[in-house]
């Protein structure tokens, strides 16, 4: 059943505003017992879970958590070695946008040994049945936008130039996603793929995780959720190097795709993952209704902090119900 979210959203207009000056701005204090060091190839090999999160909102959530915090500066960013749920993790930063999550993941894996790849982080809802604050943990992820613009025949009619970049959905007007070639040691040229799954196992992971973790319907600001927040295991999510607050576009990426979140960096991570050949999971927590809900303006700067928690409180869950690799 459709959740009341939408048609709630309106008496929290005015709380909204007051919170875009509120204390909901993340921390970005540092841990006392950190080093900070400056490293060219390898850095150590003990095996590690990576834990990658977009930006400092999402990433200081998770920071204070981090035991025994060390520093590892590449090109820039920082990847802070410790422990996290009683394993050895590699916490980090890629950065906002599909080019940075490539580009430091892959550093990540040359400069680490990394087991397994877990996403801490806030999306946009497409998701009629998802409010804001709920934590999703999709099974497959697209990158939407790797697209092929088509040509107008005549007016209203579009064709794809030649076969290779025929788009393999319907396309929203001109615009079409087409697949992508992601080689592995197993597959050296391979199809045009669309889709990037979620490790299986981890999902299940992810599932039992879940019983155990309580999300947080309100800020210490007094700011609150009209919805008590849900988990929500399987399905998809979309990734493209767009800021998503376009109610007509939402509702296409929704039904073309089944999707139930949008964001900016996780299939990057899992195209990376997929060719290195490396466990992957998501973790993605609503923050907006990508242009779809009431509000007079997006609302990621009202509740980034309170999703980003939430999807960081799934993820600690999960690192404790995980055995050790």
């Amino acid at each position: 059943m459709q959740r009341t979210y939408l048609r709630r959203l309106t008496p929290l207009i005015a709380v909204f505003f007051a919170a875009l000056a509120c204390a909901c701005a993340t921390s970005n204090a540092v841990p006392v017992n950190s080093e900070v060091m400056s490293v060219d190839g390898l850095i150590e090999a003990t095996p590690r879970i990576a834990v990658a999160t977009a930006y400092d909102p999402e990433f200081s959530v998770l920071l204070p958590s981090l035991e025994h915090p060390v520093e590892h500066k590449v090109h820039g960013t920082s990847y802070w070695t410790g422990e996290l749920g009683d394993h050895p993790v590699v916490l980090f930063k890629t950065g906002v946008s599909i080019v940075n999550a490539t580009m430091n993941t892959q550093r990540l894996l040359d400069g680490f040994h990394i087991t397994h790849i877990v996403v801490s982080g806030v999306a946009g809802g497409l998701d009629p049945d998802l409010s804001i604050g709920d934590v999703t943990a999709p099974a497959r992820w697209v990158k939407y936008d790797e697209a092929t613009y088509l040509r107008e025949t005549e007016p209203g009619v579009f064709k794809a130039p030649f076969p290779g970049v025929r788009p393999l959905v319907p396309p929203y007007g001109f615009m079409g996603t087409r697949g992508v070639r992601i080689a592995t040691s197993e597959d050296p040229a391979p199809a045009p793929q669309l889709w990037f799954e979620a490790d299986s196992s981890l999902l299940d992971i992810a599932e039992a995780a879940a019983s155990n973790a309580t999300l947080q319907q309100c800020e210490e600001s007094g700011l609150c959720l009209p919805d008590e927040p849900d988990f929500h295991i399987g399905g998809a999510g979309v990734s493209g190097s767009v800021f998503m607050d376009n109610a007509a576009y939402r509702d296409y990426l929704h039904e073309t795709f089944d999707a139930q979140v949008v964001e900016m960096e996780t299939a990057a991570i899992a195209m990376v993952a997929h060719s290195n050949e490396i466990p992957f999971i998501a973790f993605r927590s609503v923050s907006d209704l990508a242009g779809g809900g009431t509000a007079s303006q997006n609302e990621i700067r009202a509740f980034e902090h309170l999703a980003a928690r939430n999807s960081a409180v799934l993820v600690i869950a999960f690192l404790e119900q995980m055995q050790t690799p």
